[in-house]
């Protein structure tokens, strides 16, 4: 049964100060999430590994209400290169692109849950966010990424040392033993239906106001997942927010 996939970051092209990428990986009503460094060059990009070889199902991205990607995409891989350096990407594959709202309408005081149904097996996830839509309060021209769900199924049932593995990557990167109260958000098991955040007891100026579902079509363009899958044959990306 698909549920919440615990993940550490591996790479992250920069950070504002007291905005790391690691920053994700926690899941509290505090949490401030990455933000890109001040006038960064585009893309930036983060590179996230996931504690087992899974099955991705649907990704959630809970964007900044001003410092907003125009565009994320997305690349999955089963291993990194030897020698990893973010521009190298032989190992990834490409699963598409989504677009987000510029929040012009909410006068950028609302924040974007995005949630992309997917059907991809590997255990590294890239997003690669691209220039900034531009506004009055974002002066730096930053991007951000408040925080990200990653639900899926594990890809290798008969691994026993699956457990063992998690517990390991996990205290190699965070320094952390497994049972860190910190961590607990990383690993609940919930899916909640359309429109609803899995994001723990978000509230207040973290919680969303604007709820963006997309899905991989066939032809590997995304596709409104309210509408029927149909082929997007002009290739356009759609976007449908829900206030």
């Amino acid at each position: 049964m698909p549920h919440k996939i615990g993940f550490v970051v591996v790479s992250s092209s920069g950070h504002e100060d007291g905005f790391s990428a690691r920053e994700l990986m926690i899941h509290a009503p505090t949490v401030s999430g990455w933000r890109s460094p001040r006038f960064c060059q585009f893309p930036q990009e983060i590179v996230l590994q996931m504690v087992e070889r899974c099955r991705i199902r649907k990704l959630q991205l809970l964007a900044h209400q001003y410092m907003i990607s125009s565009k994320i995409e997305f690349y999955i891989s089963e291993s990194l290169p030897e020698y990893f350096a973010p521009y190298q990407a032989e190992r990834f594959r490409r699963l598409g692109y989504v677009s987000l709202c510029d929040n012009k309408k909410t006068g950028c005081k609302a924040r974007e849950l995005k949630s992309v149904y997917v059907d991809a097996v590997g255990q590294f996830l890239k997003l690669i966010f691209h220039q900034n839509h531009a506004n009055k309060y974002n002066i730096y021209n930053q991007v951000a990424l408040v925080a990200i769900n990653i639900i899926g199924d594990p890809a290798d049932f008969s691994d026993e040392s699956n457990t063992a593995s998690r517990e390991k990557l996990i205290d190699h990167y965070l320094g952390h033993n497994s049972e860190d109260p910190a961590l607990e958000g990383t690993y609940a098991s919930s899916v909640r239906t359309r429109g609803e955040s899995t994001f723990g007891e978000l509230k207040g100026p973290t919680a969303p106001s604007l709820v963006t579902l997309s899905v991989l079509g066939t032809s590997g363009r995304w596709l409104p997942c309210h509408l029927p899958a149909v082929d997007d044959n002009e290739g356009t990306p759609f976007q449908r927010c829900l206030v």
